[in-house]
């Protein structure tokens, strides 16, 4: 469990002596890569402060002294007892900017874990409990930490815990690539972090996640003596939880722990209340000891808010946190409890220094002021929401974060390179190198969204408390205070005292009946308790098993309905979350074949296969029925198509330099018979002779070829159709059709039976379909077709690929 090396800031960082502003200086107390920290008497006030002393090449760059002094003007408002107060800010002589803050004695979380005696699992749970109180009362204000770590988390004398270093960790982001130095350890970084993506507060909340994983395991969750092997493991590698300690207290905590650090925005903790309040239920549960109930009964007020917890602070990198006090800019505001109109940008003002057990802090703004009090042991605080003001994220500019820790390396551009590719070594996929991919933005087969019905609500109570007689007789006093030990459902004092008053009077039935009433509650306590480890562990059939055989034990106890409710509530929940995770993954396969069409599609397009394009087109709008890039494809492979018919001729098809030529139709009836020839079949028949000299009227029928694909390759299946065209008013019967294929000058006429035997006036009937592969070797090839009908009209034609 080992730091890591902090360069050498002897070149950057000098001790002073003397006066700083209105502080004196006393002595340093620690030192950094970006500044001295030291003990200071404020002259002013006369009292003791810890004053942070800047380095002083910050002061060379204005819009960076700009940032830093607005966000320690908003880190001042803030007023929490998680959190270090700060008093004052200035600049030095030198132009080293300098923070006031509260002297605070104790020491930091990092020199706590290495010191004996070892912390009590509920000891390590209530400091991170606390933390989190602090962040999210700080990310209500706007403000996101981003270097969360032991060594920023300072714990006093009193066992209060506090949050340090507000708002040092952007102006120490920012100025990393001048000093080349690396401010803070990697190993608490969130994904997001590493990725140079944007950063709101549940990045703090994966930091502090890391943090309970090495109190827990008493290692870092994913340490390395290679910073780049830290950042793969932060972004591609799974947490050993194997390495914590076994036990039951341990396995409840898990669930908790994995969600905090989840390396996906959506599946982790969404706020910091969320989490400390995950933690919180785990100590009710779990604390056995009276210093951690203590604990418990001085956390500020984390009751749920009326309303559906707010979205997730964004703040992309690089961007500035805008204090309410700045009117002339825009202002957003983010309400955690009940939606509300404003008029105006509210107002963040500062309130009194909270001491533990004073009074409460006040946020106030244009509405409602939020109260935070803390929690009684029994009866639900009220909670109002505050508000924050920030402005709205701006598109990421600046350095990445991983890019400006690996500049201090003096080898930014390779170690970066190497970053990129183990990136996109876990982002390939089996499809391959694909096209650019087109989001789908409605698909007409993703499966609608699953609507799950509310849980019916469960009543209070299920039944009156029961009820015993009057106590009278020589157990009566302690018959009565059985009674009141009962009404409060405490049930083994209520079978002690019961006991007492049979052991005055064994024929007491009242005693009797509160005995069993209460032997009954303690069983259905622990069936409450089972109920709840098993809610914990997302064994909702058990959970409700549980619950209800509480309620059936003691009908009366409003745990029960409660428990049953709640149960209820998870359960939808869970389900609601399942559903949307099958959404998403059926979301995705879409996504995927989507692509896959596109990539073949606009393969078969280069490849002047205009069909095969079009078809795969539209089997992509089959399914995306919105995707541009189809539509736009598929026009163009219309468009493609077309220019290529033109330009072969009217009837033409281009393939390999040749194309397929029809003839026209040549039709012959008897009447344009030679030589007074009588009409087939009539040769015998007495009285039937020829008319010399007539001439035929114009016959009806003609030939029609249809052969596809248009673009005609070896290999490639090719189709020819024949149809007869009927432009008549009277019905053509089609006695018989002979058809000769020659292919390279040699071929053989055969009948082929017609499909259609009768073409009706003006239509188009199909005569034959024949299908086959066309052949490397072919070099000429035509197809001759003749018709004869049942009136004696002979039709012939023929296609030719020349």
């Amino acid at each position: 469990m080992t730091e890591q090396p902090e360069p050498k800031p002897a070149a950057l960082v000098k001790e002073l002596s003397g006066r700083v502003g209105k502080y004196e200086i006393v002595r340093p107390i620690g030192k950094g890569a970006m500044g001295m920290v030291y003990l200071a008497h404020d002259t002013v006030l006369e009292r003791d402060v810890a004053l942070k002393v800047m380095v002083a090449q910050i002061a060379d760059d204005p819009e960076l002294i700009q940032r830093f002094s607005r966000e320690a003007k908003a880190v001042a408002k803030m007023t929490h007892p998680n959190v270090v107060t700060v008093f004052d800010l200035g600049t030095h002589t030198d132009g080293s900017p300098y923070i006031a803050m509260e002297l605070l004695k104790g020491q930091d979380l990092q020199k706590a874990m290495r010191t004996p005696p070892p912390m009590t699992l509920e000891r390590k749970v209530s400091i991170m409990v606390q933390v989190l109180a602090g962040l999210a009362h700080a990310h209500q204000a706007g403000i996101v930490h981003r270097d969360i770590k032991p060594a920023n988390i300072f714990i006093n004398q009193d066992g209060t815990v506090k949050i340090m270093d507000f708002g040092v960790a952007r102006l120490t982001t920012a100025s990393m690539t001048g000093t080349g130095n690396i401010v803070g350890t990697a190993d608490y970084m969130s994904p997001e972090q590493v990725k140079g993506a944007k950063v709101d507060g549940r990045s703090d909340i994966f930091s502090v996640g890391c943090m309970l994983y090495e109190l827990l395991a008493g290692r870092r969750p994913f340490h390395s003596d290679n910073l780049m092997a830290i950042f793969y493991k932060i972004t591609h590698e799974e947490v050993n939880y194997d390495l914590l300690p076994p036990g039951p207290e341990h396995e409840a905590l898990l669930p908790v722990l994995k969600k905090a650090l989840a390396k996906s925005l959506d599946d982790r903790y969404q706020t910091a209340y969320d989490f400390a309040v995950a933690l919180r239920e785990y100590l009710k549960a779990w604390s056995t000891s009276a210093s951690a109930q203590h604990v418990l009964e001085e956390l500020i007020d984390l009751e749920p808010p009326p309303s559906s917890p707010p979205q997730p602070l964004t703040d992309a990198a690089g961007a500035t946190l805008v204090p309410a006090d700045e009117r002339e800019l825009p202002s957003a505001t983010m309400d955690l409890g009940r939606p509300a109109r404003r008029t105006q940008a509210p107002t963040v003002r500062p309130g009194t220094g909270t001491v533990k057990g004073a009074g409460p802090t006040v946020v106030a703004g244009t509405q409602t002021p939020t109260v935070l009090t803390p929690t009684a042991r029994r009866g639900p605080a009220t909670r109002v929401a505050p508000t924050a003001v920030r402005r709205e994220p701006a598109p990421s500019g600046g350095s990445p974060v991983l890019y400006i820790v690996l500049g201090a390396m003096g080898v930014a551009l390779l170690v970066a390179g190497g970053y990129i590719y183990l990136n996109r070594q876990g982002a390939k996929t089996a499809e391959g190198s694909l096209p650019a991919t087109t989001l789908i933005s409605a698909p007409a087969t993703t499966v609608p969204p699953t609507t799950i019905a509310a849980a019916t609500p469960v009543p209070p109570t299920t039944a009156p408390p029961p009820t015993f007689g009057k106590a009278v007789g020589k157990g009566a006093s302690a018959m009565k205070a059985a009674q009141a030990a009962f009404a409060r459902n405490d049930y083994g004092q209520a079978m002690a005292q019961a006991q007492k008053a049979l052991a005055e009077d064994p024929a007491d039935r009242q005693a009797k009946s509160l005995v069993e009433n209460a032997l009954n509650g303690q069983k259905a306590e622990a069936r409450f308790a089972s109920a709840e480890s098993a809610l914990r562990q997302g064994q909702f059939e058990r959970a409700m098993s549980e619950a209800e055989a509480g309620r059936s034990l003691a009908a009366w106890d409003p745990r029960g309905p409660s428990l049953v409710a709640q149960v209820q509530r998870q359960q939808q929940a869970a389900q609601q979350a399942q559903v949307a995770d099958q959404q998403r993954k059926q979301a995705a396969a879409l996504q995927n074949e989507v692509n896959g069409l596109l990539g073949q599609a606009d393969t078969a397009l280069a490849g002047q296969k205009y069909d095969a394009a079009i078809g795969l087109y539209d089997e992509v709008l089959k399914r995306d029925p919105q995707n541009p890039r189809a539509a736009q494809g598929r026009t163009g492979a219309i468009t493609a198509r077309a220019v290529a018919q033109a330009a072969s001729g009217a009837g033409g098809h281009v393939s390999a330099g040749k194309s397929f030529v029809s003839a026209k139709t040549s039709a012959q009836s008897v009447e344009t018979r030679s030589g007074g020839a009588v009409p087939e079949g009539f040769e015998e028949t007495p009285g039937v002779n020829a008319r010399k000299g007539s001439q035929a009227a114009e016959l009806p029928g003609k030939i029609l070829f249809d052969i596809d694909p248009q673009a005609v390759k070896p290999g490639e299946n090719y189709t020819v159709k024949v149809y007869l065209l009927n432009e008549g008013n009277a019905p053509i019967q089609v006695r018989e059709m002979l058809v000769n294929t020659r292919i390279n000058g040699r071929g053989v006429t055969a009948p082929v039976p017609a499909q259609a035997k009768d073409v009706a006036p003006q239509q188009k009937a199909l005569l034959m379909s024949s299908r086959d592969i066309w052949k490397e070797d072919v070099t000429a090839w035509s197809m001759e077709v003749t018709v004869r009908t049942v009136r004696g009209e002979t039709y012939k034609n023929q296609v030719s690929w020349k």
